[in-house]
């Protein structure tokens, strides 16, 4: 009993620790988007709704869990349906409407009047949209679950299993619960408070921008460099010098030129700044993995795929830094590519290696042997990466 209470105060932790992710950051201005015209003002009433928000995100993770831990798909692996990537960039685009005024988010009524009659739909609409939202992070927390999964795993306990998702799930939420709650009483603020409608519009730029990603990784996954620039030149345009709410003060409206300014003045910079360089890869197939084995010479192996944020973060962050360009240039260097995780290439491979999420990078020695304890998952700063590859390869 002690061992599994202290098993779940870590899923706990590990949800919190979830909120430093960069895929959680639309769940923020959604959460905002939804609470922030109240019908009931009231603190009990936004509380309530917020926990009941929370209660539709934990529902949506300890089902993904679960199914992830009965099937062995890998977690996220929903996302590799381009509909699906479409149906989340539909779903952002007409959020961040929301957020950029153009109406008030609610969910649609025929849906809710489908599961409810009209008493109680406000909350029915709060849980659904936590049902919804949930499916954003789902990019970026794999890691973390993997070794949730593993554990789950290895003890056979079902029960278990769902409580450990369900309380890392709440340990997720539990900063949207008090986002929720406060940003449900937004309307009590004194009215010289108009400046918070500039920064949800700025909420309202940044879905907009997450639209889009999703938009690209569907249709074109190449195009994902130019999305940043383009979205602070746009942005720094409309919010610095379009947006024109009433009753700003000459000091914001000076404030929002210069932010205007500077993002635009970033956004421009950005495809010049920087090393172009990069670890160079090739496509990975079995013939080259063996080749390897047959020049003693060891291999690293990327698995990744295009809807995975952290992935590309590898590529920008790590992968073109100088230090691990040449600590890698006596490797073979393969990418598996797992955005299609379905077919039997990949199937094949995920079994081979025992891969559960992405990404996730595997060192094998000279002999064609996984070295041991050196699996890393998720995203690894160049610093971190680097002590890693050689606290490994000192000893091999």
């Amino acid at each position: 009993m002690h061992e599994n209470s202290l098993t779940l105060l870590g899923a706990f932790v590990v949800g919190l620790g979830l909120n430093l992710t960069p895929c959680v950051y639309p769940m923020l201005s959604i959460t905002v988007s939804l609470f922030a015209h109240p019908k009931e003002p009231r603190a009990g009433s936004a509380f309530a709704n917020a926990l009941i928000y929370i209660f539709g995100m934990a529902t949506m993770y300890s089902g993904l869990g679960l199914a992830a831990a009965f099937t062995g798909e890998i977690f996220g692996a929903f996302l590799q349906n381009r509909l699906v990537l479409l149906g989340i960039a539909f779903f952002l685009f007409f959020t961040a409407l929301s957020m950029l005024g153009a109406y008030t988010f609610r969910l649609p009524a025929a849906l809710v009047n489908r599961f409810s009659a009209q008493k109680g739909t406000g909350l029915l609409n709060f849980y659904l949209s936590g049902l919804l939202v949930g499916i954003f992070a789902a990019p970026c927390i794999g890691p973390p679950v993997i070794a949730l999964l593993t554990f789950a795993g290895t003890k056979g306990d079902p029960l278990l299993a769902f409580w450990i998702f369900f309380i890392m799930s709440a340990g997720l939420g539990l900063p949207y619960l008090i986002l929720g709650t406060f940003s449900g009483l937004l309307q009590r603020l004194p009215k010289s408070g108009m400046w918070l409608v500039w920064v949800e519009r700025l909420f309202g730029v940044v879905l907009m921008g997450l639209a889009g990603f999703y938009l690209i990784i569907a249709i074109h996954a190449e195009y994902l460099p130019w999305l940043v620039p383009a979205m602070l030149v746009s942005g720094g345009v409309y919010l610095g010098f379009v947006e024109r709410s009433p009753q700003y003060r000459p000091a914001f409206v000076r404030f929002k030129q210069a932010v205007g300014i500077g993002a635009i003045v970033i956004g421009l910079a950005l495809p010049f700044l920087g090393s172009r360089t990069s670890v160079v890869w090739e496509k990975y197939s079995p013939d080259k993995l063996e080749s390897a084995r047959k020049s003693n010479q060891p291999v690293i192996l990327d698995f990744y795929a295009d809807w995975c944020i952290p992935c590309h973060e590898l590529d920008r962050y790590t992968y073109s830094n100088p230090d691990v360009i040449k600590a890698l240039a006596g490797f073979t260097r393969l990418k598996v590519d797992l955005t299609r995780p379905d077919t039997p290439e990949a199937e094949a491979i995920i079994e081979k290696f025992n891969v559960l999420g992405v990404p996730t990078i595997l060192f094998l020695d000279r002999e064609g042997s996984e070295v041991k304890d050196s699996r890393i998952t998720g995203f690894v700063p160049p610093e971190e990466f680097l002590k890693m590859l050689t606290l490994e390869y000192e000893t091999h």
